[in-house]
C-alpha cells in the first residue's frame, strides 16, 4: 500500500487538476481527469521513469440513458508494481469530441478508431481516421454501441471503397492477400507494398465479420452470459470465460472456493498445452518441415481427446461457471490427466530435441520477423509475442487469479524477437504448463468447486477482470445494469492488441515468410472483431 500511495501522490502532484475516486478498490486507482488534459496525463504515465504505464485498455460507455455524457476510460498497467491506473473522462451528450493519445503512444491508435466506428466520438488529432471496424458498405451514421440502437436492426447497404496507403516509386509494386484464404481461416485483408523482394509497407484491413459480440451481451443477464464468452474466440473457450466470469464474481463479491480456483488453472493449462503444441506444428509446417507438424498433430489430438473425456467438449466448453468451476474431476481423472501428460511430454522432448538440432529449420526462423523490445513495448504487445521480444510479464505472476498465488509460475522470455523465439517461447511453455498441471493435481483441496451468488450489484457499478489466456492478456471490463442484466462489457482478445505489431514485424522481410512470420504470431480474426 505505500507504494501504492507513492504512484498516486506523484500523479495528483503532476496534475493537481485530477480527482481520485476513493471509492475504486484495491487492485487499481482510479483518477477523474478533464478530457483536454488526456494527451498530458497519458503521456507521462506512458514516460516516466517511475510509472512506465502501458496502455492496457481503452474503451467507452454510453450513459446517456442515465446521465447524458459519454464515458471515456483509459487502463495503464505500471511495469515496476504491476498495478492498474484507470483515467475516466466524459463527454456530454452534444460533445462528440476528444483529443487523440496516438500520436504519443501507438497501442491507442485502433482503439480510437473503434470508439469512432462504434460510438460515433471524434479523436481529435489522430493520424489516421479511416474505418476499422465499420467496413465501406456501412450506412453513414451507424454507430452499433450507442445504447438508443437496436441490438436486432437490420443493416442497409452502400457502396464504398477502403482507401489503402499507397508507396509511389519506381519498381513499387502491391500485393493484395485474402480477405479469402485457401485454408479454413477466417477473413483478412493483407496489402504489401514491395520493391523487388523486401517488404516496405503491410497494411491490414480486417473486421470482415463483425458478430456485434459486446452488443450481444448487453441483452444478456450477468449469470448467464458465459456460453457467449465461450464463443468470443473460439481456440480460447476456458480464457474468454474465465475472464468473464471473474469480472461477475467481482460485482456479485463471490469468493470462489479454493478447489474451483484450482480447477480453473488446470483447464486453463490443457487449453494452453493443446493450442501451443498446434502453433509450434504449424510453425514447422510453414517451412516444409512435415515430420513435427504431424507429430505435434497427434499430441495435440491427444489433449483434446482428453478434454473430451474429462468435459464432454474438445474445446473445453461449460467447464467454468460464475461462482467457480462447472465440472469437477475426481482423483482416478486427475491420474488419468497426469499418465497422459507424461507420455506426451516424453514424445515432445523428443521431437523438441529434433526441432532444435536442425540446422535448415534454424536458418529458416532465426531472423525472421523480428520484432524488437522497443517496437513491442511501444504498441504494447502481450502474451507469446512479447515474451519473445524481452518483455518480461505474464498476468499469472504479476496479477495472479485462479490458484496462481499458489502455483509459482516461471516465466519464459527470449530477446531475439524473431519466429524462432515465438517457438520458444511456446515449447518452453508446453513443459511449464505440464509442470502447473502436475503442481494442481497434488495441492488440489476437497472443498465445494462453487458457489450461489448471494448478491446484486447496483446499476452502473463495474468491474474489471484479468486473464492470461494461451496468447497473452484477455481483459473483460463489466459493468451492471439494473435487474441483474449488462449495461456494458468490454472485451480485450490479446490478438486486438497484436495484430498492428505485425505490420512492423514483415518489413524488410520477403513475401515467402509472411505465411511463417503470421503463423508465428497465431492471432484470432474472430477474438479481434466484436
Amino acid at each position: 500500500m505505500p507504494e501504492t500511495r507513492f504512484y498516486d501522490e506523484e500523479l495528483k502532484a503532476a496534475f493537481p487538476l485530477i480527482v481520485q475516486d476513493e471509492a475504486a478498490k484495491g487492485e487499481f486507482s482510479h483518477f477523474l481527469v478533464p478530457k483536454d488534459l488526456l494527451p498530458a496525463i497519458t503521456h507521462y504515465l506512458h514516460t516516466q521513469p517511475s510509472l512506465h504505464g502501458r496502455l492496457a485498455l481503452l474503451w467507452a460507455v454510453d450513459n446517456r440513458p442515465v446521465c447524458d455524457t459519454y464515458g471515456l476510460h483509459y487502463l495503464f498497467t505500471l511495469d515496476p508494481s504491476h498495478r492498474w491506473v484507470l483515467l475516466s473522462a466524459e463527454l456530454a451528450e452534444g460533445d462528440r469530441l476528444f483529443p487523440s493519445i496516438t500520436p504519443h503512444i501507438h497501442a491507442a491508435k485502433w482503439y480510437e478508431r473503434e470508439i469512432r466506428d462504434m460510438f460515433g466520438l471524434i479523436p481529435q488529432g489522430h493520424p489516421d481516421l479511416r474505418r476499422l471496424v465499420r467496413h465501406e458498405h456501412w450506412p453513414k451514421g451507424t454507430h452499433p454501441l450507442k445504447k438508443d440502437f437496436p441490438w436486432d436492426h437490420i443493416l442497409g447497404r452502400q457502396q464504398g471503397e477502403h482507401h489503402f496507403r499507397h508507396i509511389e516509386g519506381e519498381g513499387v509494386f502491391e500485393i493484395p492477400v485474402g480477405p479469402i484464404h485457401a485454408g479454413i481461416i477466417e477473413s483478412g485483408h493483407f496489402r504489401f507494398s514491395v520493391a523487388g523482394e523486401p517488404i516496405m509497407q503491410l497494411e491490414l484491413h480486417h473486421f470482415w465479420k463483425h458478430r456485434g459480440v459486446e452488443k450481444l451481451f448487453e441483452q444478456q443477464e450477468l449469470t448467464t452470459a458465459v456460453p457467449l464468452a465461450e464463443r468470443v474466440s473460439g481456440d480460447t473457450t476456458v480464457g474468454h470465460s474465465l475472464a468473464y466470469c471473474q469480472a461477475v464474481e467481482s460485482l456479485l463479491r463471490l469468493e470462489v472456493p479454493r478447489r474451483g480456483r484450482y480447477l480453473r488453472s488446470l483447464f486453463l493449462e490443457l487449453e494452453r498445452l493443446h493450442n501451443h503444441l498446434g502453433d509450434v506444428g504449424a510453425i514447422c509446417n510453414d517451412t516444409a518441415y512435415a515430420l513435427p507438424h504431424a507429430h505435434c498433430g497427434r499430441m495435440k489430438e491427444q489433449i483434446m481427446q482428453l478434454s473430451d473425456r474429462l468435459t464432454g467438449s474438445r474445446f473445453l466448453r461449460v467447464v467454468n461457471r460464475v461462482g467457480g468451476a462447472a465440472v469437477d474431476l475426481t482423483a482416478v481423472q486427475l491420474a488419468e490427466i497426469i499418465a497422459e501428460l507424461d507420455r506426451i511430454e516424453k514424445d515432445f522432448s523428443e521431437l523438441e530435441s529434433i526441432i532444435v538440432s536442425n540446422a535448415s529449420l534454424t536458418d529458416r526462423l532465426e531472423t525472421a520477423g523480428v520484432l524488437t523490445e522497443r517496437t513491442a513495448w511501444d504498441h504494447g504487445v502481450v502474451g507469446v509475442v512479447g515474451r519473445a521480444s524481452g518483455l518480461n510479464q505474464d498476468l499469472r505472476r504479476d496479477r495472479p487469479f485462479a490458484a496462481y498465488d499458489e502455483l509459482q509460475v516461471r516465466v519464459v522470455t527470449y530477446r531475439y524477437g524473431d519466429v524462432r523465439a515465438r517457438m520458444r517461447v511456446r515449447m518452453d511453455e508446453i513443459h511449464e504448463s505440464m509442470r502447473l498441471i502436475r503442481e494442481v493435481s497434488r495441492k488440489i483441496p476437497q472443498v465445494p468447486v462453487a458457489v450461489e451468488p448471494a448478491h446484486r450489484p447496483q446499476a452502473g457499478e463495474w468491474a474489471l477482470s484479468a486473464v492470461e489466456g494461451w496468447r497473452g492478456e484477455i481483459l473483460y471490463m463489466v459493468m451492471a445494469r439494473e435487474n441483474g442484466t449488462i449495461h456494458r462489457c468490454k472485451i480485450r482478445d490479446p490478438s486486438f492488441a497484436n495484430w498492428p505489431a505485425i505490420q512492423w514485424a514483415v518489413l524488410g522481410n520477403i513475401i515467402p515468410d509472411f505465411p511463417l512470420i503470421n503463423k508465428s504470431f497465431s492471432l484470432s480474426y474472430a477474438g479481434n472483431d466484436l
